[in-house]
C-alpha cells in the first residue's frame, strides 16, 4: 500500500482504501465528501427559491403538469415546503447511515448518503423548475 509522504492529521489525505478501516463515521473520507456534496445541493435549493420568490399577496404556482396545465396554488411560503422536506430526508438518511456505519454495514452506510444526495438533486430541479415557472 503506497503512503502519503506527510499527513496532516484532517482526514482527507486518507487513500479511499484505507478510509473505512477502523475510522470514525465523521472522519470517513467517502461520509465527508457525500456530506459535503448533500450540503451544498440542498443550500442551492434554498438560495434558488430564496433569489426568485418573494413575499407576495398573490398565489404562487407550486405544480405545473403538461397535460392539465397548473396544478396546485398556494402562497410564497409554501414553495419553500420543498427544500425543507430535503432536510428532513437527509436527517434521517443521515442517521440511519450512521447507525448502518456503527454496524460495519459501511456500504449500506454509503448507499443511505448516496440516495440522500439523489434526493438532493432532485429537490434542486423542482426548485429552479418552480422558480422560472414563477418568475
Amino acid at each position: 500500500m503506497i503512503q502519503s509522504e506527510k499527513r496532516d492529521g484532517s482526514g482527507w489525505d486518507i487513500d479511499i482504501v484505507e478510509s473505512g478501516e477502523g475510522v470514525s463515521f465523521f472522519r470517513n473520507t467517502i461520509v465527508r465528501i457525500l456530506l459535503l456534496v448533500n450540503v451544498l445541493f440542498l443550500c442551492a435549493g434554498f438560495l434558488v427559491l430564496g433569489y426568485f420568490i418573494r413575499p407576495s399577496e398573490n398565489l404562487f404556482i407550486l405544480h405545473y403538469n403538461v397535460y392539465f396545465g397548473v396544478e396546485i396554488q398556494g402562497a410564497w411560503w409554501q414553495v419553500f415546503i420543498l427544500p425543507l422536506a430535503g432536510v428532513l430526508f437527509f436527517f434521517s438518511h443521515l442517521f440511519f447511515a450512521w447507525r448502518f456505519y456503527k454496524k460495519s454495514e459501511r456500504i449500506a452506510s454509503y448507499l443511505m448518503l448516496f440516495g440522500s444526495w439523489l434526493i438532493s438533486v432532485g429537490i434542486v430541479v423542482a426548485s429552479v423548475g418552480i422558480a422560472f415557472i414563477n418568475y
